[in-house]
């Protein structure tokens, strides 16, 4: 069973400590000077729009208690649900790879379209680094899928982008091995 500490965002398996895609991505500058603009603000607008989601999807949400701040973000993930069709089988589970040795959670796993897909929420504009996200999310998986990244904004619209490079698997596995390699030698501390 895979343990996740939310405190240092760490992942671990009968005691054994995988990196995260996020560690793994930000350590190597795949965010590049985003970084420096989430904001606490921005992040916990964005857990809290993940989490409003995860309660309306499990039936668990009261509409009543969302804060009016956030109410167009989730305007918009039900915008998407009615114009896609879009249904999430799969909900921020956490996962690893016994194989890569890393882990993650993915946003939604799910049928759109009718196909396999893989859909990264964001409450900001995506970056580049998302396709890369999203591209270790289907490793993880361990199924062919689709990929996207879904910005939901404070206006009750939404932009679904898809990524659809068969190279991304490789530049995240690429990236997965010089983060090994440098803390390997002690380049980089243990995650």
């Amino acid at each position: 069973m895979i343990q996740f500490n939310e405190k240092d965002h760490s992942y671990s398996v009968e005691g054994v400590r995988y990196p995260s895609v996020t560690q793994i991505l930000a350590a190597l500058g795949f965010y590049g000077d985003a970084e420096k603009y989430f904001t606490e603000y921005s992040r916990d607008r964005g857990s809290f729009v993940h989490r409003i989601v995860e309660y309306h999807l499990s039936g668990e949400l009261d509409e009543s208690t969302i804060d009016p701040a956030l109410e167009g973000y989730f305007a918009a993930w039900l915008r998407f649900e009615r114009d896609t069709g879009f249904i999430s089988t799969i909900t921020e589970r956490r996962m690893y790879s016994k194989i890569y040795s890393f882990a993650g959670t993915p946003d939604h796993i799910g049928k759109l379209n009718g196909r396999e897909s893989i859909i990264d929420v964001k409450t900001g504009a995506p970056g580049p680094a998302a396709e890369i996200q999203t591209a270790a999310y289907e490793i993880l998986h361990d199924r062919p899928s689709k990929r996207f990244a879904l910005q939901l904004m404070k206006d009750g619209k939404y932009r679904l982008k898809e990524f659809k490079s068969r190279e991304d698997k490789g530049i995240f596995l690429s990236a997965l091995a010089v983060y090994n390699w440098q803390k390997n030698h002690n380049l980089r501390r243990k995650p």
